[in-house]
């Protein structure tokens, strides 16, 4: 009788050791189930985030903050002026700091076109700028001078100017017709990145209809605010101008094979485009070539033009023609040494 007491006890032992072994094992099943629908949650949350795209009866917020991104926790590397607010004719000043990856250069002192630091060694600019029609007189880059991270053109310093080590032309560049108007300036050394010195983002992918119609873009530059057409006296601006451009329909009639915007005719639609308004309120002007026009995509700035050419400014039915910059993505990435 003792003996099958022992036998019990011992069994009694044994199931509850199975009973609360089981347990486990169910708690921690249910454990790993909510573990994995939490994380597909999270996943699918961040994977079906919305691209912010700016119609032409919106503006842009210049006071956007580039660390709020919903792709990511950290702060985006290209395209977030740390100091944000918000040729330009009727444009507005651009307070310090606000466009960081702007670029002017010309001989000492002089401003003649405009660019943006696209890495901490390269800038993308038009390639007019800095195209000779004379072979055997190429322009002397080691007389142009390189000034980053500045609003006012009387406000260079020793840490804001750089020297070119090598000039990159597109080698299909028109000067007739202004296809390919892109190039690229390295600099003699690395930028370093601080308040006023940051980089401008490049379109993510190749397209040949970004930036899309009826968007709104912005456009800075140190360019003419009265058109020199109309006043011989005109000056550029000392002071960064900046304005918002709608982005215009392109119509191609096929019984002359001509691409018209308005009266502004272009010659290639997929690698040009237009901005400005009918009317001529805004537009870029001479001196404002090589400067960049940027849509907010995504919580940052991307590049998604070129100052390239127009006739006249702010000219009611001619706006201002545009390198269509995400139509060189594999170009530019091919020749930068990162």
């Amino acid at each position: 009788m003792q003996k099958l007491f022992q036998i019990y006890s011992k069994f009694c032992h044994y199931r509850s050791i199975i009973i609360i072994t089981f347990l486990l094992f169910i708690l921690l099943i249910i454990l790993l189930i909510i573990t994995i629908i939490t994380t597909k949650t999270l996943f699918l949350s961040h994977s079906s985030t919305k691209i912010n795209i700016i119609s032409s009866t919106s503006t842009p917020s210049i006071n956007e903050s580039c660390y709020m991104s919903t792709t990511t926790a950290l702060p985006i590397s290209c395209g977030c002026p740390i100091k944000s607010n918000i040729k330009i004719i009727n444009g507005q000043s651009s307070n310090q700091g606000a466009w960081p990856w702007m670029v002017s250069y010309g001989p000492k002192r002089i401003h003649v076109c405009g660019g943006a630091l696209i890495t901490s060694e390269y800038i993308i600019t038009a390639a007019h700028c800095l195209h000779s029609n004379d072979k055997n007189n190429p322009i002397d880059i080691t007389n142009i001078e390189i000034r980053i991270g500045i609003t006012n053109l009387n406000d260079v310093t020793y840490e804001n100017l750089f020297s070119i080590r090598k000039v990159i032309l597109h080698n299909d560049f028109n000067p007739n017709t202004y296809k390919n108007d892109i190039a690229l300036i390295r600099l003699d050394r690395s930028v370093i990145q601080s308040d006023t010195i940051q980089m401008l983002c490049l379109p993510r992918f190749t397209s040949y209809i970004y930036p899309r119609v009826n968007t709104t873009v912005i456009a800075i530059g140190w360019g003419h605010t009265i058109d020199p057409l109309i006043d011989s006296n005109s000056q550029i601006s000392t002071q960064l101008q900046q304005t918002f451009l709608p982005i215009l329909p392109i119509i191609k009639y096929n019984n002359n094979n001509t691409n018209l915007c308005f009266n502004q005719e272009i010659d290639s639609p997929n690698q040009q485009f237009c901005a400005g308004y009918e009317n001529g309120l805004s537009d870029t002007c001479q001196a404002d070539s090589g400067s960049p026009l940027m849509f907010f995509n995504e919580q940052h700035w991307e590049l998604v033009g070129i100052v390239s050419y127009g006739i006249g400014c702010a000219q009611k039915m001619l706006p201002g023609v545009y390198t269509r910059v995400s139509a060189y993505i594999d170009w530019i990435h091919d020749r930068i040494r990162y």
